[in-house]
């Protein structure tokens, strides 16, 4: 799936454009989902202290391979507030989704910014677009997030953002 074209209002999602992307879901599931969209909203617009509500904060746990640094709820809070402050807009919307049982839901999300804020990783601000596709499996508790894993496209996201420079092969396997 490739990055078809978008704007930043398509980050605002409609309740139409909410059940395209849970269509198909259980009840439970859906609200899973919904709940993690409002999260967005909550992002989207810098409320920090917001978003402590949608997270069992005393037993949240995070796992990402690529930022295995984030693994507590309070440790990774830090990183939305990071992505705010280095790649405004810094905004999040969810793509689809997909359900198991009565507590567990995956969604395909992506991130947009523009890297002006202040450096990251070392570059200073380029101005390059920040645009990363991420599948997040979510674990609720008591109707709340109580684990995430996220898998990002980080290659991208630091080729992208001038980081690391990535050969693209025409055929890799010649």
């Amino acid at each position: 799936m490739g990055m078809a074209p978008f704007t930043e209002a398509d980050f605002v999602l409609s309740q139409d454009k909410r059940n395209e992307i849970t269509d198909g879901l259980t009840p439970a599931q859906k609200k899973m989902v919904e709940h993690w969209m409002d999260l967005h909203e909550v992002l989207n617009r810098g409320d920090w202290d917001g978003m402590d509500a949608f997270f069992n904060t005393d037993t949240m746990t995070y796992d990402n391979p690529n930022r295995p640094d984030l693994g507590t709820y309070f440790v990774w809070k830090t990183s939305p507030k990071g992505l705010w402050d280095t790649f405004p807009p810094s905004i999040y919307r969810t793509v689809k989704a997909w359900g198991r049982g009565d507590d567990e839901v995956c969604v395909l999300c992506h991130h947009h910014g523009k890297h002006t804020g202040g450096p990251y990783m070392g570059v200073q601000p380029t101005g390059n677009e920040l645009n990363v596709l991420w599948f997040s499996w979510l674990k609720f508790r008591d109707g709340k997030i109580d684990h995430i894993y996220s898998i990002s496209d980080v290659l991208t996201m630091l080729k992208d953002l001038e980081v690391i420079k990535v050969p693209q092969p025409v055929d890799p396997y010649k």
